[in-house]
């Protein structure tokens, strides 16, 4: 069987393993599971088609009408039927689901680009093994094979006019051969070329070098004959020297004279073994052979719509620059964001939008329980401050939501402080009001426990029943709780994961919110939201105090409305910010936690690790004995990862109920307490932690009103190190923080890879593109309001991308 085949298995295994895992545990989580079974099973038909594969491609037609044991039924059928196929290696499982976006599959063999690299004239054995090591076996895989940068080499210049050029720059002169040999030494071979300058009058030399070469480049540079390079100047002993250069011409006296060397250099990604000259060759052949027929899924008439080349013709030009092309437009070529370039960007944005839509579609799908609005006076008179602009916006954001008959899907964002709990209240309130039920769950039991002292403040008001369900609630205690809660005599239990066991079942569940919603994965999530009464699904609010970056909120978070908290409550005042280094930044540092503790105030003080290193110089141990010897008269504490939950917790109760007055700890407080009468922080290494836990960690100070101080106290900073201490002393502002952090780390590392679906994106870039996501996404939503399904002709090229974006983002994801 042909790889290209076995890729399309592969490409329908994904999904169908995600599925079947752990006897379907999966299988309500995985949004869109029915357009990614059809899309791949489209694929594969047009390779191997059989009777069986169509009859079950029928049925798929109808899945989001199956019930969950139909869908069972047909995922197994569909296993049976790959256990037929061969299963590819390791290497073509991978690049099934690493590729770039696939092509229309077409209808018969001859798909020219299916037809492996070796049809093409020039690669033979040796050389598609190569390039097979880099998961480039087909035609196609050369053409999304994009140059990194290009050179221009149209001027090329006598070796006296480069020779007062400095080192480093990259150069095209001409020159003629004075000697040429082969060099064999120490198990390595190298062409040396000794050039003197054309005209023999200049006393201007070179000397080039290129190694690991094929025997025989000396024949072909003979003394006399005059050549054209291209490489980068380095200089020795006052001499020109070239190592590797770009061979762009090559005559010899006598002979026929050489073709024109190219007008604009293309620079590849390197091919181990491989010469340059000849994968740009490869790349010619492949954009010669089959160009006009690569598809990414975006339609024709969505290119003209945003004014965009067709994808045939961007390819052409990225792999074959025109010999004409401005050096302005050449440079944006090289800074990427040519319109060729924005082309291919467009196309996987414009994939991922249409899949954010259909997981929007899939969630909104759901019947819910309306719960009637309520009066916002009946929720500030539960409330004992008054409500910022925001929280009242927010609130009427999410009464809309709860009032209709699909289930809220809602992310509420806001900083440490900004008053989200207080829109959870809202919202619980409104649910209960309609006798329906509600779920909080907190990453920990001391902030689960933190939820309840502030909730039963207000639910007294209020007249709401709330109670706490952790792993350290007692086994009596429990049982009275549950009863209560399955007879529907509580109307919010708040907890931790503790809520996820199965005998804990409510009677009408309405409402779910989970808080800080990174800590948990998206398996807790589903299971949580299916303790509902059987009729409908609970409304969803999702809760982070780290701001997230519009771009990101649009693709990890796309199939979520959101609701911003942008300011802080009356009397919260943003912590004062500074950056200290050495001994006199330590002691300064220090001063301040004295004075504050000496003013009945308290302080954090927080390092990177628990035992010094390499990169971390003060550990929690040191700095905790240096604290209490610095302050004698202090209550110092310590708390890290490494003490037992039990132990952690008495510590952070004890400083919590002001029994300590300083707390030295590693990132453990980062989600933590609310401690109105912490006032100072210090954080040692502070180069070593990111923007986002900067943040979070400075937020844990001055939330009961009045001035706040955080010192960052550095060591030695890297580039981006110091340019995120460079953003905290300048800001408070969360939003600009995470689009700081977004810049420095970018997506991947800033929530994690597989965080919420964060997109893997080759061409496309979150923190550039912006705008150009917008667009995509504008133009996904026309397509999908014209064909819901996909199913026209013209969008089956749409329709294998999709398959293959959700297969390798969310089915090949970890589950929570």
């Amino acid at each position: 069987m042909d790889s290209e085949t076995l890729r399309r298995v592969e490409a329908l295994r994904a999904p169908l393993e995600a599925a079947y895992a752990g006897n379907f545990a999966r299988l309500r989580e995985l949004v869109g599971l029915g357009v990614a079974l059809r899309s791949a099973c489209d694929g594969l038909l047009a390779r191997a088609p059989t009777d069986e594969l169509t009859d079950w491609r029928a049925a798929l037609a109808g899945w989001e009408l199956l019930g969950e044991g139909e869908q069972q039924f047909a995922i197994a059928k569909g296993m049976r039927l790959l256990a037929r196929f061969p299963k590819a290696g390791k290497a073509v499982a991978a690049a099934a689901r690493n590729r770039p976006p696939p092509s229309t599959p077409a209808a018969d063999a001859g798909d020219p680009l299916a037809a492996p690299a070796t049809s093409l004239p020039g690669i033979g054995p040796a050389f598609a093994d190569k390039l097979a090591a880099r998961g480039i076996e087909t035609v196609e895989d050369l053409l999304w094979l994009i140059p990194r940068r290009y050179d221009d080499v149209r001027d090329a210049r006598a070796l006296a006019d480069i020779a007062a050029l400095p080192d480093g720059e990259r150069a095209t002169f001409v020159a003629k051969v004075a000697t040429s040999r082969m060099v064999f030494a120490r198990g390595r071979r190298w062409a040396e070329v000794r050039l003197g300058a054309v005209d023999l009058t200049s006393p201007a030399t070179a000397m080039v070098r290129w190694f690991n070469m094929w025997s025989g480049l000396d024949k072909r540079m003979p003394v006399g004959s005059e050549i054209v390079l291209s490489g980068v100047i380095k200089r020795r002993s006052g001499r020109l020297e070239f190592a590797n250069p770009d061979i762009l011409g090559v005559e010899v006296p006598g002979t026929t004279a050489p073709n024109a060397p190219p007008a604009i250099l293309a620079r590849y990604p390197m091919v181990e073994g491989v010469p340059p000259g000849s994968v740009r060759k490869a790349c010619a052949s492949a954009i010669a052979r089959a160009g006009e027929h690569v598809n990414d899924g975006v339609p024709a008439t969505v290119e003209v719509a945003a004014g965009l080349p067709s994808l045939a013709t961007a390819l052409a030009r990225l792999h074959e620059p025109a010999p004409g092309i401005p050096p302005a437009e050449l440079a944006g070529m090289n800074r990427g964001d040519s319109p060729w370039h924005r082309r291919l960007a467009f196309g996987e944005l414009f994939a991922l939008g249409v899949a954010v839509a259909l997981r929007r579609r899939e969630r909104r799908s759901d019947a819910a329980v309306p719960c009637a609005r309520i009066s916002l006076a009946s929720v500030t008179s539960a409330l004992p401050f008054t409500l910022t602009a925001a929280q009242a916006r927010a609130i009427d954001e999410l009464a809309t939501d709860l009032a209709l008959a699909q289930p809220m899907n809602r992310l509420l964002q806001g900083d440490v402080g900004s008053g989200k709990t207080a829109i959870a209240f809202a919202a619980a309130l409104q649910v209960a009001r309609a006798g329906r039920q509600t779920a909080i769950m907190a990453p920990t039991e001391l902030l689960a426990e933190q939820h309840m002292r502030t909730w039963t403040a207000w639910a007294g008001r209020a007249k709401l029943r709330v109670e706490l369900l952790t792993a350290s609630t007692p086994r009596g205690v429990r049982a009275s709780r549950l009863a209560l809660l399955a007879g529907g005599e509580l109307d919010v239990l708040i907890g931790t994961h503790a809520l996820l066991a199965e005998g804990v079942g409510f009677r009408a569940l309405g409402l779910v919110v989970i808080d800080e919603q990174h800590r948990f994965g998206v398996a807790q999530r589903a299971k949580l939201r299916d303790k509902g009464d059987g009729q409908g699904a609970p409304h969803l609010l999702v809760m982070t105090a780290t701001p997230i970056p519009r771009t990101l909120a649009l693709t990890a978070y796309g199939d979520l409305d959101t609701s911003v908290l942008d300011e802080l409550p009356p009397g919260r005042q943003p912590a004062a910010t500074r950056v200290v280094r050495g001994a006199k930044g330590v002691a300064s540092a220090y001063k301040l936690v004295a004075e504050r503790v000496a003013a009945g105030e308290r302080a954090y003080v927080v390092c990177p690790k628990i035992e010094a290193s390499e990169t971390a110089t003060r550990d929690v141990g040191a700095v905790h004995a240096d604290l209490c010897a610095a302050l004698p008269s202090a209550r110092v504490g310590l708390v890290h990862g490494q003490l037992d939950a039990a132990s952690r917790d008495a510590v952070m109760r004890a400083f919590s109920a002001g029994e300590l007055d300083v707390l030295v700890a590693t990132t453990v407080i980062e989600v933590g307490v609310d401690v109105p009468a912490a006032t100072a922080m210090v954080v040692h290494d502070a180069e070593r932690f990111g923007l986002a836990q900067l943040h979070q960690l400075r937020g844990r100070v001055g939330r009961g009103g009045g001035r706040a101080h955080c010192v960052l106290i550095a060591g030695t900073a890297s580039e981006d190190g110091q340019r995120r201490l460079d953003v905290m002393a300048e800001t408070t502002d969360g939003f600009r923080i995470a689009e700081e952090d977004l810049a420095i780390r970018g997506p991947g590392e800033l929530l994690g890879p597989r965080q919420a679906g964060v997109p893997r994106l080759r061409f496309g870039d979150l923190r550039q593109h912006t705008e150009l996501l917008l667009e995509a996404r504008r133009h996904a939503d026309v397509v999908l309001t014209t064909d819901p399904d996909l199913e026209r002709p013209e969008h089956a090229g749409l329709r294998l991308a999709i398959a293959r974006r959700l297969a390798h983002d969310v089915y090949g994801a970890e589950g929570g």
